[in-house]
């Protein structure tokens, strides 16, 4: 019988049809039954069936009997299924089948390690964009069955009897790919290598704790993705052999995390090979084993780095760290805590810069940002992270953290040198600031242009009213002329507003300044 006729039938012939369904609730059968005429009648656009919880249980049933009983053709955006329990493959058929007729785009499976039978109506479905498995076992890849229009796939934990690749080439119009785990069970990436197949759609490609045990199965599975411009490798095992620049000619953008090369140099091999990229991500961990990064990449736009999970150890005197030079970078981030090494070559187009690193040499890097609009900097080691005589011509945003002794006195030579600083925001986030004696803030013997003719916001977070705090706040708001907005706010919130009623008494140059406080 055709599904759309089955509302007209009586309802008890319905009841007792629904009732030969798995998982056969009465009382949501009943209720669906007598409302399946009511035009307002709406099903959900998301499922998620967690059997042992009756809630879920309940929402499931009502999407099922829901998607027999109505005309209704809202398409059904996700389908999640996170089944401990064992269920017969024509079950889960079954209601794949109800979500394939509703058009299903995002499709779900959690198995907790047992068998998947892939259902076969899926082959039909024009829809289905993306597909997630976790921690399931497939067995067996049938023959004649394909994703025609699957364009993401994420595998967690998912152990394939057969060759991975079997799945992968029903996948013929995939952007998207996702591999974690790929050791767990028994296959791993050097089955791609090992059989050649074609990801010619593929865009983006995460490998996660991937491991291969060929010296080439990177490259192999690389030459099998001829227009891939996004690629991540995390915690993956050692890159013996550096990919040709043909497998890498069009990724535009690579994030390494806790990536293991066989020499320092090949990092800088690879990076050469990158002729495309403009978006670079490192993220170090104890785990990877390069000393000294040199970063050569003349068309990188955007780098990020983060190498601030571990502490520096002090018996440690080798030289590790960053040699970077990027002449188009626009946006960098660096967020280093344990390198005594970094470098940056001169960078002309960097604009926007967030700095908070412990270097040796400070003085070897801020001096090539000089031309930032924007910059956030925390330096604990250093009063004056760039060499004398430099200018920040066209400096607009600062952030400075309030976290070493010295920051007071960095914060007037910058403000010396930034003609045109428009926002100023002070922070301490990293420790709470001390008046140590030898590093007591000393007014500028001029007062620096940018406070008698740019600076307009003003914000102070984690203010402490200390003796040297309350003395840069007073100075700033004496001087500011066109100050409009000065924000102060504290750790503790309301229990220090007595601090804050005592920044209100301070004078004030700007008559249209508004003192708030958070």
């Amino acid at each position: 019988m055709a599904k759309q006729k089955l509302k007209e039938l009586p309802d008890d012939l319905i009841l007792k049809i629904l009732s030969k369904l798995p998982l056969f609730r009465e009382s949501v059968a009943k209720r669906l039954i007598s409302k399946r005429h009511e035009e307002l009648w709406k099903l959900m656009p998301e499922v998620t069936f967690v059997d042992g919880y009756e809630k879920s249980l309940v929402t499931f049933m009502t999407f099922v009997y829901g998607s027999l009983l109505s005309d209704d053709t809202q398409t059904l955006e996700r389908l999640h299924f996170k089944l401990a329990g064992n269920y017969p493959a024509s079950d889960i058929n079954f209601w794949v089948q109800l979500a394939v007729d509703r058009s299903v785009r995002k499709l779900s499976f959690d198995l907790f390690g047992k068998t998947l039978v892939l259902p076969s109506c899926l082959s039909s479905c024009t829809t289905l964009k993306s597909l997630i498995l976790r921690d399931v076992s497939i067995h067996l890849v049938p023959r004649g069955f394909s994703l025609p229009s699957l364009k993401s796939l994420h595998l967690f934990y998912v152990d394939f009897s057969q060759s991975i690749v079997t799945f992968l080439r029903r996948c013929p119009d995939l952007e998207y790919l996702v591999i974690h785990q790929t050791c767990y069970g028994n296959w791993n990436l050097d089955e791609v290598a090992m059989h050649w197949v074609r990801l010619s759609s593929l865009k983006s490609l995460h490998l996660l704790s991937a491991e291969c045990s060929s010296r080439d199965s990177l490259t192999s599975l690389l030459q099998s993705c001829p227009v891939l411009e996004y690629l991540v490798l995390h915690q993956s095992q050692r890159l013996c052999v550096t990919p040709p620049e043909s497998c890498l000619s069009s990724i535009k953008t690579l994030h390494l995390t806790s990536f293991n090369f066989f020499e320092d140099e090949d990092i800088a091999t690879l990076l050469k090979r990158c002729a495309a990229l403009e978006d670079l991500v490192i993220t170090r961990t104890k785990y990877d084993n390069v000393r000294l990064y040199n970063i050569n990449a003349p068309t990188l736009k955007s780098l990020t780095i983060n190498n601030s999970i571990d502490k520096r150890a002090s018996e440690d005197k080798e030289t590790h760290g960053f040699w970077i030079n990027a002449p188009a970078l626009e946006t960098l981030n660096i967020k280093d805590t344990v390198s005594n090494f970094l470098v940056l070559e001169f960078m002309p187009e960097v604009t926007k810069a967030n700095i908070q690193v412990i270097c040796d040499q400070p003085e070897k890097f801020l001096g090539s940002l000089t031309l930032v609009k924007h910059l956030s900097l925390c330096c604990p080691t250093s009063e004056t992270p760039y060499r004398s005589g430099s200018i920040f011509p066209y400096l607009e945003h600062l952030e400075l953290c309030t976290c070493s002794p010295g920051w007071a006195n960095l914060l007037a030579s910058i403000l010396n040198v930034a003609p045109r600083l428009q926002s100023l925001t002070l922070k301490s986030n990293h420790s709470t600031p001390c008046d140590d004696p030898m590093n007591f803030w000393n007014e500028p013997a001029v007062v620096p242009e940018c406070l008698l003719t740019h600076l307009e916001i003003f914000e102070w977070r984690q203010y402490e009213d200390t003796v040297q705090q309350r003395k840069v706040a007073a100075y700033i708001l004496e001087n500011a002329i066109w100050l409009k907005m000065a924000t102060f706010s504290t750790r503790c919130g309301d229990k220090d507003h007595g601090k804050l009623v005592e920044i209100k008494k301070l004078n004030r140059v700007s008559e249209t300044c508004q003192v708030v406080f958070e």
